[in-house]
């Protein structure tokens, strides 16, 4: 996966990242340009992300269920030792820790496979019900290849043999963070297709792509904003929608290096009838078919009538 928390840029999964994401496999994402590689599980599948920062959490909050408590302290110690990012909280019931994910947010679950009343692969099953894309590793000290086997069947993200020595906790702390970063690329993933879906398949706002000095993209709001079809604008130069005597500023989204990551600015466009507009503007560089571009997201301010198709 690659992004960029600068503005106008895309986030990228390859289907391998995505394969196993329940919503991957409930949905059929219409996104924005898929590439083709040699391998099917290296297409790469891309969708821009909103014009801001993405922050990223950095502390995983991990949910240990074992019904041994002198356990639980165990792993809680291991876990933050190896990784001080970790913060791990212990149940010694699988009602408690359901009750726990309930009441906080949890990045992971770590879960004994022997235990009273309701045993881990129960517990899976009903976490897999309520939170289906929750990481949820069974570490268990009662492993075979048949428990192994139904684990796998009811969804279990990863599953690890209890073993000795402190090492263990080690390669476990390791699955967890993995976990926990693929989920976390894929909301986020999931969170960038949402937003490009509202803003261009809803046309709440005017969008365009900008490369080699004319248009490649512009969704249909941006089209009637200035009275134009979508066809009639693609392939176009920025300069039909922009008044003469206000051109500098897509001189500067077509200059070599498409100007700055991340910019707000207003210029006076131009109709096709010849209406002069108030266009309010915000975007930055980006790459689009593996060569620089501009995506820019317009609102004219003016109460101009829009045209129809």
């Amino acid at each position: 996966m690659t992004t960029d928390g600068t503005a106008g840029g895309t986030i990228e999964l390859s289907r391998d990242v995505l394969r196993g994401s329940h919503r991957a496999s409930n949905r059929n994402a219409p996104l924005i340009r898929t590439e083709s590689s040699d391998s099917a599980e290296e297409m790469q599948s891309e969708v821009p992300i909103p014009l801001a920062k993405v922050e990223t959490d950095q502390q995983i909050r991990v949910l240990h269920v074992d019904d041994n408590p002198q356990i639980g302290d165990l792993i809680e110690t291991f876990l933050e030792r190896v990784n001080d990012e970790f913060c791990v909280v212990s149940e010694t019931s699988a009602v408690a820790a359901l009750d726990r994910l309930r009441e906080e947010n949890i990045d992971c679950v770590v879960s004994d496979y022997q235990m009273p009343n309701t045993d881990g692969l129960e517990l899976l099953e009903i976490v897999r019900e309520q939170y289906p894309d929750l990481p949820f590793i069974l570490f268990t000290g009662h492993g075979s290849e048949e428990i192994a086997s139904e684990a796998i069947q009811a969804g279990v993200t990863d599953y690890m043999q209890k073993g000795t020595g402190t090492d263990q906790y080690e390669v476990l702390a390791n699955r967890v963070e993995n976990a926990v970063e693929k989920r976390r690329t894929e909301q986020q993933f999931w969170n960038a297709l949402s937003w490009y879906q509202r803003l261009v398949e809803q046309e709440i706002a005017g969008v365009c792509i900008v490369q080699n000095h004319e248009f490649v993209y512009v969704n249909r709001k941006l089209a009637k904003t200035f009275g134009y079809t979508q066809s009639e604008l693609v392939g176009a130069s920025p300069a039909r929608i922009t008044a003469a005597d206000d051109s500098s500023f897509f001189e500067d989204v077509q200059s070599e290096n498409y100007g700055v990551q991340a910019l707000e600015s207003t210029f006076t466009g131009i109709c096709a009838d010849g209406e002069r507009v108030t266009v309010e503007v915000s975007g930055g560089a980006i790459d689009y078919d593996d060569a620089p571009a501009w995506i820019g997201i317009l609102r004219a301010t003016d109460d101009y009538p829009e045209s129809e198709d």
